[in-house]
């Protein structure tokens, strides 16, 4: 890793994660079995993690499939009551004109009516009351029995002529009107069935908007696990890399403690600082906000904050908290000195946290909550604690 931190959230974890990892594999400094555990515990994890990816996409990818064949439908059923309703306008436009039509005949055939009654009441008017001749002088002006039968037939000829034709007229009138009435029906129910066209038509729509809606999101959320599924398997891959990686380093720091010359020439090297006057510098600084990268007292991340302390007293350490891991001379939990620099497995395998140890099991370090202190053995920092560097006498 680029900077020594720590994180106790799962969100910070989720963000360095893949970076983490990459670096930690290009470290060469040692670590001890509990790295080893973390890993192989780690992998199990992203191994878990990975199969219920699986089973959830596969999940995902039957539900998107569901839903594309119901927008499908949905998409068919909508050009079908479009088609119904388009067919259905183009009715109620012929039945509207076939009204127009009747109207017309309707009017023309009581304006008929009205004409030959009219006719009618005149020529009685003036046959009974105000005429010249009427029926019975015209029949006594018959010159023989013959011509007074031809003269009353001619009679009885105009009148039944005149009745027909307006029998006639009222059944033609009757018949318009009754087709009339039968058309209204018709146009009715096709102005009914076009509501319940447009209403289906809603119906439909919202639907569809309503399954699209969720197929987006579906295919949404199928995207993401994807994508997590690749970041997952690429730390699968990193992570089984990690483990051979730390089985080697775990060897080589096995091997480096027992060296003696190692031993003598470190502890050789141990700088003569009153710990008590670093110890008491370090928790000046309580307060500090935690910053990733941060150097100085405007903002420490952990090994940032150790360097920038044990600089001020003239000792030199790397930069990083793996780097400081590989550095000084190896210390047992049971012979932990105020002082020394106290190391942990966070959120990936190796020295990923870095503290300085100030006794009765405490140390001061730089965190999310920035610079404060910490039991190193307690529920979160006990099971993560890799391991302790002396730098002074």
């Amino acid at each position: 890793m680029q900077f020594g931190t720590q994180s106790r959230h799962p969100m910070k974890i989720a963000v360095a994660a893949c970076s983490m990892l990459a670096m930690t594999i290009a470290a060469t400094v040692p670590a001890d079995a509990s790295s080893l555990a973390a890993a192989q515990s780690q992998l199990d994890q992203l191994q878990q993690q990975s199969a219920a990816l699986n089973s959830q996409i596969s999940t995902e990818q039957t539900h998107v499939q569901s839903l594309q064949s119901a927008v499908t439908r949905y998409a068919s059923s909508l050009a079908n009551v479009k088609q119904a309703l388009t067919q259905n306008q183009s009715d109620i436009h012929t039945v509207s004109n076939q009204l127009t039509q009747l109207d017309g005949e309707l009017t023309a055939n009581e304006k008929k009516l009205s004409t030959t009654k009219t006719e009618m009441i005149q020529q009685l008017r003036f046959t009974y009351e105000n005429g010249q001749v009427s029926y019975l002088s015209v029949l006594l002006q018959a010159h023989s029995f013959d011509d007074f039968l031809s003269r009353l037939h001619d009679l009885v000829v105009v009148s039944n002529s005149t009745h027909d034709l307006i029998v006639q007229v009222e059944n033609l009138q009757t018949q318009v009107t009754a087709e009339q009435q039968q058309r209204q029906t018709t146009y009715n129910h096709l102005v009914q069935k076009q509501n319940e066209l447009a209403l289906l038509q809603l119906a439909d729509q919202k639907i569809a908007q309503q399954e699209q809606q969720l197929l987006l999101e579906q295919k949404t959320n199928l995207s993401n696990d994807t994508r997590h599924r690749t970041l997952v398997e690429s730390q699968i891959h990193l992570t089984q890399a990690q483990i051979q990686q730390i089985q080697l380093q775990t060897q080589e720091a096995q091997t480096l403690m027992q060296n003696a010359n190692y031993v003598q020439q470190a502890q050789a090297n141990l700088a003569n600082v009153n710990s008590s006057s670093l110890l008491q510098f370090a928790e000046s600084f309580m307060g500090v906000p935690y910053v990733w990268g941060g150097t100085s007292p405007s903002g420490f991340d952990c090994s940032g904050f150790t360097q920038y302390v044990f600089d001020h007293f003239g000792v030199p350490i790397d930069r990083t908290s793996e780097a400081q891991f590989a550095q000084g001379v190896p210390v047992s939990q049971s012979n932990l000195q105020p002082g020394d620099l106290v190391f942990f497995s966070t959120y990936a395998p190796g020295a990923s946290h870095v503290g300085i140890y100030i006794g009765n099991n405490l140390m001061v370090d730089a965190e999310d909550n920035g610079v404060s202190i910490d039991n190193v053995f307690n529920s979160y920092w006990g099971p993560r604690y890799l391991g302790a560097r002396q730098f002074l006498h």
